[in-house]
């Protein structure tokens, strides 16, 4: 059975989302359509390209040491408009450009329409709130009724750009005019995109704030990141009832930042598909819609 595959966003613990990747290949369970959002998104989109679940582990190590690129100018900058009374204009601490550019040489500047694997990836246009859905392959006519933009003319490298600007942490992505921000604003589990696609069996993998204390939220970047989990919350738990089975491995635990965790998320990712396996393949191949949640 052809099944859908939606991965969340999560900072570091997206590097779970490789894990869960590598135990359902073991499975001979490989997704026919995947989507994914802000981490989710660089998983996602790399696997639809070609890369290897072994390989998304090196590029997930080699990724931590590229992207911090601080916009040192343009904070101090601001922070002078601010002591003179003036408007700060500074739009987010991270730049993006050196992890830009390390996704475009990954990539080869491939077009998201020329990828074989259906793919979808959703950012947030900061201006007028439209979810901006970049998907490759559509069985049904889209619709913008629904507050959301289609577009499937855009290389994979400024999708997966425009889906990780956390606000504030990141600048905005700029595509088509447009400044786009995360997708977790308005949608941090993306399945009914994948429904759109053709998918009628969909696993969603949440590794996003569920409910639980975090005591290490005491910076910019993990309390921006910690606010767009709590935003997301409400609404994945309402975008997710369309999911035949989600998988939580449970990793709220691990910082935004913390990358010496990497390879952790990864083999947590991997146990705890490996330990559900069993209702994942009765999610898949049930003839009727199982709407299984499962919480490690």
């Amino acid at each position: 059975m052809k099944y859908g595959l939606a991965l969340s966003g999560g900072g570091i613990r997206g590097s779970a989302h490789i894990g869960v990747l590598k135990a359902l290949e073991e499975e001979g369970l490989m997704p026919f359509w995947i989507s994914g959002t802000s981490a989710g998104s660089i998983v996602a989109g790399l696997y639809a390209y070609g890369f290897t679940p072994r390989d998304l582990e090196d590029i997930a190590i080699d990724l931590q040491r590229k992207y911090i690129d601080l916009d040192f100018l343009g904070m101090a900058f601001g922070f002078g408009q601010w002591l003179i009374g003036k408007e700060p204009h500074i739009n987010g601490i991270i730049k993006g450009k050196s992890i830009e550019k390390y996704l475009k040489n990954l990539t080869n500047r491939i077009n998201i329409r020329d990828i074989k694997m259906g793919l979808a990836i959703p950012a947030v246009d900061i201006n007028n709130a439209k979810t901006i859905m970049f998907v490759n392959k559509m069985k049904y006519s889209p619709s913008e009724d629904d507050g959301t933009v289609y577009i499937n003319d855009v290389c994979l490298y400024k999708a997966i750009r425009a889906s990780i600007a956390i606000p504030v942490v990141f600048k905005p992505a700029i595509i088509d005019g447009r400044r786009l921000v995360d997708g977790g604003v308005t949608n941090n589990l993306p399945i009914d995109i994948l429904k759109k696609m053709g998918a009628e069996r969909i696993i969603g993998v949440d590794l996003g704030y569920n409910g639980q204390l975090r005591g290490d939220v005491d910076n910019i970047i993990e309390i921006g990141s910690q606010s767009l989990d709590i935003m997301a919350y409400q609404i994945t738990s309402l975008k997710s009832q369309g999911a035949d089975y989600i998988l939580r491995p449970g990793i709220y635990d691990v910082a935004m930042r913390d990358a010496k965790k990497i390879i952790e998320c990864i083999e947590r990712g991997y146990n705890s598909t490996k330990e559900n396996i069993k209702m994942i393949k009765r999610a898949i191949k049930s003839k009727s819609s199982t709407s299984l949640f499962y919480t490690f």
